[in-house]
């Protein structure tokens, strides 16, 4: 039985701005988006890959650094088989795309309308089509068939596998299960699908090999394995370097910023991953967080972080006399909550609270 060896990947969205991250770790984290690159390419070198198969949206956008192409170029170049890139919708191959002026390496090929392009030596045909503007609402996939006898029968696309409609690419289950083909790489997703399968053709979305912000939570990585007429092996393989986690961390029963400090650090699951930080629990109106110096403690041990107080005051330090400045300040508060954002005035109660008690705020 043929088989093809493939790694499928995309969606790297190379020079995003990263505004999420602080300035300090921004072009770091550039730079780490970057070699996930050289790590997918070892990755094809290593496992004998026939074929690199690229999804779409390599570019977040248009504008694209010389030292992102000259680097895709020379990470290109040390794989011995074939890599096929189909453009999404945020790198569409127009004629001022990074695609139409630069020159790849002779053996990358860019689809831009529809093509097939057969591998003699694999008995295989790789078919595709890429985005030529920022919007597809007419599928790139409407009865769309192999026409090039082959073995093996891939097709590679950015696209969205619904029902109903979308601007980026719409692709039917119907029209998967009526295409032939063996297998279909798709792109525009960020998550693994699992391999999936309508008819005898199976498809599946890789993913994103890396992380870029909190929705996109968890390992990310890359699809290895073979393709045959009827079917595939194909396995999901961790790649990220970083993970972006949302970690919520309970404090209810603490008084200062170091023992908040000392329950975060327990509860990190390591220390290379990037973290939403949600504190949560009912605290005490005598405790006062230093968010400065709680800053300063955890960038000592993570790269980058978000750090948010989603604690409420205990319910049983709440009631006070009606007359009394508390008391007072507690009314007035019911009466905003009833009409605005509780989640501001739930700030204005801790820190008003604070403010009042015996001694004020430290």
């Amino acid at each position: 039985m043929k088989t093809v060896k493939i790694v499928q990947s995309g969606d790297f969205h190379l020079d995003s701005p990263l505004t999420l991250h602080n300035i300090n770790f921004r072009s770091q984290r550039k730079e780490e988006l970057l070699n996930t690159v050289e790590r997918i390419v070892s990755l094809a070198v290593k496992e004998k890959a026939d074929l690199i198969l690229l999804t779409g949206d390599l570019f977040d956008s248009m504008r694209v650094s010389r030292k992102t192409l000259l680097y895709l170029q020379k990470e290109f170049m040390r794989f011995p088989g074939r890599i096929f890139i189909a453009p999404g919708n945020h790198d569409p191959f127009t004629p001022e795309s990074p695609y139409a002026t630069f020159s790849f390496p002779e053996h990358v090929h860019i689809f831009s309308s529809y093509e097939e392009v057969y591998l003699e030596e694999l008995d295989c045909v790789v078919c595709g089509a890429g985005f030529q503007s920022g919007y597809v609402k007419e599928s790139l996939f409407e009865n769309r068939s192999c026409s090039t006898p082959a073995e093996i029968r891939i097709l590679l696309m950015h696209g969205d596998v619904t029902e109903g409609a979308s601007l980026y690419n719409p692709v039917s289950c119907e029209n998967i299960r009526q295409s032939g083909f063996s297998y279909i790489a798709l792109g525009h997703r960020h998550s693994f699908s699992g391999i999936l399968s309508e008819g005898s053709t199976q498809y599946a979305y890789a993913g994103i090999p890396e992380g870029r912000g909190f929705d996109e939570t968890g390992e990310k990585g890359v699809l290895v394995g073979s393709i045959y007429s009827n079917g595939s092996a194909l396995q999901f393989k961790p790649l990220s370097r970083r993970t972006y986690e949302i970690l919520e961390v309970d404090i209810s029963s603490l008084l200062t910023t170091q023992e908040i400090f000392s329950r975060i650090r327990s509860s990190l699951r390591n220390e290379t991953s990037i973290y939403r930080i949600l504190l949560c629990g009912q605290v005490s109106p005598y405790l006062s967080i230093d968010f400065v110096h709680l800053s300063l403690m955890l960038y000592e041990k993570l790269p980058d972080f978000e750090l948010r107080d989603e604690t409420t005051l205990a319910g049983d330090t709440l009631s006070f006399p009606p007359h009394s400045l508390r008391g007072i300040f507690m009314e007035l508060l019911s009466e905003k909550r009833e009409s605005s954002d509780k989640e501001f005035w739930n700030e204005v109660e801790k820190t008003g609270l604070a403010a009042l008690l015996p001694g004020g705020m430290k």
